[in-house]
């Protein structure tokens, strides 16, 4: 095949690689580029068959199909190289007379992208790992929460009001917490304020902050609310369900604003806080009832979590109450285990209060255990278990006053031991009320009824 001469000039021109092939496969043109780029010298190897030097090249498979291929990358083992070629048949007078074939050296690229997926697997396995730091608390065989944890990961990041529901204890500061470290806002504030805990009297100075001067008794200088304190970062309010309608149309209007105002004052600021909110309360029944604002219900309600109660996911029951009681063991300065029979009592029980009772009865046990085991004897009174003869051989069977005594007797009972335990081991009161999760009047109203001192 005989190429014009100014032709050659052109191929000659390139800064790409060119090679052409005739019918047999024999070679008979790379430019100057070809042999630069892969240090092969032409005469070395015009003449040859490209068959005898990379069977398995691409430009055969265009030789004997006759269809182009274009940005088709592959690895050249004569070449030892990774190139990207546009290979295009050779037409002179309507018959396929040859192959051309331009090319790039495309193994750098080749490494950095490899790179750059090793960089992605390292990412994606550092994310991993930060997620387990995150949500480390909150690992889980119950499949329930499982899809909790799973829904708090895909939000964490964003910043969509949340609403976290579930029974007293059963851990949603803990979520919520998780979902603040988990996001863009954890080098930021994080503020928790259970609603309960306020009167409503104080809502306004305790959330909005006040300016110098706005009331009798008020603070030189004003106050900063929990809203300007969690600028930037996270606010929970923790039992949303107890704030009064009056404070809803309050916290509602600071959530459409983005703005508040403090108490005495005029000006407006301008906030950047993402609000996630937790209840124990069903709100659509608040809503049917007046109770909660249906505006509101649906500013918060866009991603709800719904957190199971622990009876409903006991498979989990190993792995907390260890994961718990190591912290404990550290807190205490103590090396203590948990026998098996004690776990398996445990697993009978129902929680009522969830994990917080889980960790205050965990708490209990290792105090009072002298032990290197905790055992029966160390369970609090209504988890003591009678043996008694069976009527059918030899072993004994269990009977439990779990079994044999009214629910609201039995819940006042370990109400109240467990109120007693509590301020047993707070330095003063107002810890005794934050550790056990209720207002200061439920607190008092308790202590009357169950004529603590």
């Amino acid at each position: 095949m005989k190429l014009e001469k100014h032709l050659l000039s052109i191929l000659e021109s390139l800064h790409d690689a060119v090679i052409v092939i005739v019918r047999d496969s024999t070679i008979v043109f790379v430019n100057k580029a070809y042999s630069e780029q892969f240090k092969v010298p032409a005469k070395k190897i015009i003449g040859r068959k490209l068959k005898d030097i990379e069977g398995d090249s691409r430009i055969l498979e265009v030789l004997k199909s006759g269809k182009s291929l274009i940005n088709d990358c592959s690895y050249v083992h004569s070449l030892k190289k990774d190139v990207c070629a546009n290979i295009t048949p050779l037409i002179e007078n309507g018959e396929m007379i040859g192959v051309v074939t331009i090319m790039k050296d495309i193994t750098e690229l080749t490494k950095v992208q490899d790179e750059l997926t090793k960089y992605k697997r390292d990412v994606s396995y550092l994310q991993e790992q930060l997620d387990r730091r995150y949500f480390y608390k909150l690992e889980s065989k119950s499949r329930g929460m499982q899809k909790a944890v799973q829904l708090s990961k895909q939000v964490a990041d964003t910043d969509a009001s949340v609403i976290l529901y579930g029974e007293s204890g059963t851990g949603k500061e803990i979520f919520a917490n998780s979902i603040h470290e988990a996001s863009k806002r954890n080098n930021k504030p994080y503020i928790a304020i259970n609603i309960a805990s306020i009167p409503d009297s104080l809502f306004e100075s305790e959330m909005f902050g006040y300016e110098e001067g706005s009331f009798t008794g008020s603070r030189k200088g004003g106050k900063k609310g929990l809203l300007e304190m969690a600028n930037g970062g996270t606010l929970l309010l923790d039992e949303i369900g107890e704030m009064s309608l009056n404070s809803q149309a309050k916290i509602l209007r600071v959530i459409q604003e983005r703005k508040f105002q403090k108490v005495g004052g005029t000006k407006l600021y301008p906030i950047d806080v993402r609000i996630i909110c937790a209840t124990h309360r069903n709100l659509k029944d608040m809503i049917k009832a007046g109770q909660f604002r249906e505006d509101l219900y649906y500013r918060i309600n866009v991603v709800p979590i719904h957190i199971p109660p622990l009876r409903n996911r006991k498979e989990d029951l190993s792995f907390l109450s260890n994961t718990i009681l190591n912290e404990l063991c550290l807190k205490y300065s103590k090396h203590v285990r948990m026998s098996e029979e004690v776990l398996r009592i445990m697993e009978q029980y129902d929680w009522p209060g969830n994990v917080r009772e889980l960790v205050n009865v965990l708490e209990r046990m290792l105090v009072v255990c002298t032990k290197q085991f905790l055992e029966l004897d160390d369970l609090p009174d209504y988890f003591y278990l009678d043996r008694h003869p069976s009527s059918n051989n030899s072993n004994s069977s269990i009977a439990s006053p779990l079994f044999t005594t009214k629910l609201d007797v039995l819940l006042e009972k370990m109400e109240k031991e467990h109120i007693e335990f509590i301020l047993k081991n707070a330095r003063n009161r107002t810890e005794a009320i934050q550790k056990l999760g209720i207002s200061r009047k439920s607190f008092y109203t308790k202590l009357k009824k169950y004529q603590i001192e």
